[in-house]
């Protein structure tokens, strides 16, 4: 193929194709991954992440050749990402930064979970720093929005409600990696440091308590836009029975809550709001947990 031919028009790609060169504009290098999937096309990129570029001309003969290829971003160059593998992980979470600083920045929303963007460490890949999260830095990579995981979820960016306007994910700034969470990096993952003042644990027991608090996260995490402050009422009340039969803590239940209905796109004001009327309800209906 001839340059000439490579100098492909950004109106000629797909969405994908036009989304990896915005980033590649960003400085964020890409590389194709498997349509629907998570593995480089090695036909393109037989090194892998290793053969990530900058450069239009390259990225656009990709998207061209295969137009729907997912987007593959290199960490540990401009970003590092803590990987939370669904809403269970996203519970361990809330529990471990109980009394600690929160994590900020950009977030993307996966087909199980999500991928926190923080400042780069300069550290490698990590797994299981809590059940059910992962860091990705030097050596790692993660997919990028408007990417489709193989359960067919696109990959998206979470918005942000500014009182200067709305941020899209990715215009977030990035922040450091909170500090609490540094400590799982550098440190022995387990056992995890826990604040000098106690702290009551999320769910104090009941096994049922447990399944129905990721099932409530997750019905959030999953509900269409527009139904989602709605799902968020009706998830805090079902949870407030449970914090009302005193298997599950009020806090750290509404913490949960926060973070997951943030995370689906509902503004921190709103969400609050709700949450506390959902569980005020739950709390007079008192459920019997076997």
């Amino acid at each position: 193929m001839s340059s000439a031919d490579m100098r492909l028009n950004t109106m000629e790609l797909s969405e994908l194709g036009a989304a990896a060169l915005a980033y590649s504009r960003r400085g964020w290098p890409v590389f194709p991954v498997e349509p629907r999937g998570k593995k480089p096309i090695g036909s393109l990129v037989p090194h892998g992440l290793k053969d990530a570029s900058t450069d239009s001309t390259v990225i656009s003969h990709w998207w061209s050749e295969y137009p729907n290829a997912n987007i593959g971003l290199p960490t540990g160059i401009a970003f590092d990402v803590i990987d939370v593998d669904g809403p269970q992980a996203l519970a361990n979470v809330v529990e471990a930064q109980s009394g600690r600083e929160m994590t900020t920045g950009p977030e993307v929303a996966t087909g199980r979970g999500w991928h926190l963007y923080h400042r780069p460490t300069g550290l490698g890949n990590k797994a299981g720093l809590l059940p059910g999260v992962d860091y990705r830095g030097r050596g790692g990579y993660v997919i990028a929005p408007p990417s489709i995981h193989p359960n067919g979820y696109v990959y998206r960016w979470a918005v942000y409600n500014r009182p200067d306007g709305i941020i899209e994910g990715a215009d977030e700034p990035l922040t450091e990696v909170p500090t609490w969470f540094r400590v799982l990096l550098v440190g022995t993952p387990q056992p995890f440091p826990r604040p000098a003042v106690p702290t009551t644990p999320l769910v104090r027991g009941a096994a049922y308590a447990r399944r129905a608090l990721d099932a409530e996260l997750g019905r959030i995490a999953s509900a269409p836009e527009g139904q989602r402050n709605e799902q968020l009422n009706r998830s805090a009340y079902a949870l407030g029975q449970l914090v009302a039969a005193g298997t599950l803590d009020p806090h750290a239940v509404a913490d949960a809550l926060v973070l997951v209905a943030t995370r689906a796109g509902l503004a921190e004001a709103e969400a609050r709001s709700t949450i506390a009327s959902g569980l005020r309800a739950g709390l007079q209906k008192h459920r019997v947990v076997a």
